[in-house]
């Protein structure tokens, strides 16, 4: 298909949107280091396909990510949760235009895969938060956090996934960037022992992000068998209005929706009966209810001063 010819208005609106308008890195895949495989955090390039707004009239981006693991608790037992970080310290991206983008319009989301004793993966998200960015300039670094709970012993490996920018600036827009050649190298390894008796409960999303009253799907395994489970939103400690409930399948598992409306909410949790357990529960898991009231735009000129009335 042709693409639409350039004009100075649409690079303009390319530019003030924040529409992550790529400017690919070069570099291939490396194999996994020593040390990621030891259990120290590593930082990773993998190649990475970003899709940019369609407004922007930029084509998809094939460029290289650089990223890191990282975890609170490299020796957890099964049972325990972990909180995972994931930087990405050199997106595939960067600013092509003059013009600077204004800070606090990137909101990240993405997710880390886990290999070895426990396939999986798990949802992570960054806050609303990253400083100017100038003309012609790299986008900045951004990190993502996100829970899981162990449920098999032996060692566990994480790797970068696929992420994605959302820029509220006038627009709500998206540039989603996945993994070429998925898994990426593994950045962290942790090993996890058993522990008898422990909570085995586990919850993923179908996906990080959305807009008020966007449904997210959360599936859920190791659930008492046919037991009645509520799903609900979190914020912090504290719940929000946000909720659902669904009975478990004679496996212990379990698939629903939630409707997401509460702009509080910063994760997703499930548990056995009407009140949160941590003997019967499993998550948070990460979500971002992204705000779209766009950024009001800035005035480009000062008012029009109103012309005076002609003399009769």
């Amino acid at each position: 298909m042709a693409s639409l010819p350039s004009t100075p208005r649409r690079r303009r609106w390319a530019a003030l949107l924040g529409v992550s308008a790529l400017v690919a890195t070069g570099g291939g895949l490396l194999a996994p280091s020593a040390a990621a495989q030891a259990g120290t955090a590593q930082e990773v390039d993998f190649p990475t396909r970003c899709v940019p707004p369609p407004i922007s009239g930029i084509p998809p981006i094939n460029g290289t990510t650089t990223g890191e693991i990282t975890v609170d608790n490299a020796a957890p037992r099964v049972g325990d949760k972990v909180t995972v970080t994931y930087t990405v310290t050199k997106p595939a991206a960067g600013n092509p235009v003059d013009l600077a983008l204004p800070a606090d319009i990137m909101t990240p989301t993405g997710s880390v895969t886990l290999g070895g004793a426990q396939p999986g993966s798990v949802t992570v998200a960054g806050p609303k938060k990253n400083p100017p960015v100038p003309g012609k300039a790299p986008f900045p670094p951004f990190s993502m956090t996100g829970t899981f709970t162990v449920t098999a012993p032996g060692s566990i490996t994480l790797s970068p996934g696929d992420y994605n920018i959302h820029t509220s600036y006038i627009m709500e827009l998206d540039t989603p960037c996945t993994v070429t050649n998925p898994p990426a190298p593994v950045s962290r390894t942790i090993v996890a022992t058993e522990q008898p008796g422990a909570n085995e409960r586990s919850i993923q999303l179908g996906t990080a992000s959305g807009r008020p009253g966007d449904k997210v799907t959360v599936t859920g395994a190791k659930f008492t068998p046919l037991a009645d489970i509520t799903v609900a939103g979190r914020a912090g400690s504290a719940e929000t209005a946000d909720r659902a409930t669904v009975k478990a399948s004679a496996t212990g598992t379990f698939s629903t929706q939630l409707t997401v409306a509460d702009q509080a909410t910063t994760g997703v949790v499930a548990y056995e009966g009407t009140a949160w357990s941590d003997d019967k529960g499993a998550g948070p898991a990460v979500y971002t209810v992204i705000d779209d009231t766009p950024v009001p735009r800035t005035a480009r000129s000062s008012p029009r001063r109103s012309r005076p009335e002609p003399c009769p």
